[in-house]
């Protein structure tokens, strides 16, 4: 008997679509952002130690675990995460579906029904328009999908794709 992965099953009902991944540039983007979030936690706590030792006549013992905890979330958050984001993380669409899959421990799997789609939300700060990335987020009736660090000509074809099977589906109801 063959042995199946996780998400073959969607496979035999949905061939049209090709699995896309996450670019590399997201993995480096994900770092910068996290790198000048910590940096500006690590300063928020050598202010803290340095008003306790100063002013506050207090020893620092506490800030040693605090520093310690933040540094353990910082090499987590930018050593291991963005890498496992870029692997674990798959999306595709086909003539109806938008199917996200994510997830190591618990897997995540949605599929959106692209004629159900309202709005469809892109974004780029300055990290990702220095490596040509965007967030979309695809939002219906009952709730959203997110796709962070998307290329921007993969963002516009998938854009361009939703909007033509929503506007299609559209045009079908007016005629009726």
């Amino acid at each position: 008997m063959k042995k199946r992965k996780a998400g073959d099953f969607m496979q035999a009902n949905h061939p049209t679509g090709e699995w896309q991944y996450l670019p590399q540039a997201s993995v480096t983007a994900e770092r910068q952002y996290v790198g000048i979030k910590y940096t500006i936690v690590a300063l928020l706590i050598g202010v803290a130690t340095v008003v306790q030792i100063t002013w506050l006549d207090l020893s620092p013992w506490w800030m040693w675990i605090a520093a310690a905890v933040v540094g353990l979330l910082f090499i987590l958050q930018f050593v291991y995460i963005p890498p496992i984001r870029k692997k674990y993380f798959k999306f595709r669409v086909d003539e109806e579906f938008l199917i996200v899959e994510s997830g190591i421990f618990i897997l995540h799997h949605v599929v959106t029904p692209l004629v159900k789609v309202q709005i469809i939300d892109t974004s780029s700060g300055p990290i990702l328009r220095r490596h040509e990335l965007m967030n979309m987020n695809v939002r219906t009736a009952s709730g959203e999908i997110d796709l962070h660090g998307l290329e921007v000509t993969q963002a516009k074809k998938l854009r361009q794709q939703i909007e033509r099977i929503a506007k299609l589906e559209e045009q079908e109801e007016e005629t009726l």
